[in-house]
């Protein structure tokens, strides 16, 4: 009886000593894509994105647009972009610099109207030419910012696994 008892105990504890498999590894950007830009957090599901996009576009003659949008079929779309003034060229270099001088300018009174040069300030909209409701707009430094985006986005959705991406 002495010996059951021995037994008994013995199977308790090694019972007890067994290890527990490891739960499954759980992210909180499981299902999940994530962009952390200095102006703010972007944070989609990823079962919600329709549709991921890039394209480029000219406003006034002076500034290119190059623009990822990420729709999910809500009542949100977001646009992440990059604006880049353009420099005319002159013929064979002639008044080249009054050109220059003025695109400067341009971008000097641009920082003195936002009060910051961080590009992520200087989303503007203006009241009812440029206002896009139940639009949420980031502005990044560089056409690469944009590539970076889109390859993340991209590659989150394809392959359903959650992705963070951080843009300084």
């Amino acid at each position: 009886m002495k010996i059951f008892l021995v037994l008994l105990a013995l199977a308790g504890l090694a019972s007890a000593q067994t290890p527990t498999p490891p739960a499954p590894e759980t992210t909180p950007l499981q299902g999940f894509w994530r962009a952390v830009l200095p102006g703010g957090i972007y944070r989609v599901r990823l079962d919600r994105i329709q549709s991921v996009s890039t394209h480029e576009y000219t406003i006034e003659p002076l500034t290119r647009v190059t623009e990822l949008t990420i729709d999910t079929g809500g009542a949100v779309v977001t646009r992440f972009y990059y604006l880049e003034i353009l420099t005319p060229q002159t013929p064979m270099g002639f008044g080249q610099s009054a050109v220059d001088l003025i695109k400067e300018k341009t971008e000097d009174v641009a920082n003195k109207v936002t009060g910051d040069t961080g590009v992520w300030k200087k989303v503007t909209k203006i009241y009812p030419a440029t206002t896009h409701a139940h639009t949420v707009e980031y502005r990044v430094e560089s056409k690469d910012d944009i590539r970076k985006l889109m390859s993340s986005a991209e590659k989150a959705w394809s392959t359903n696994h959650g992705e963070e991406i951080k843009l300084d």
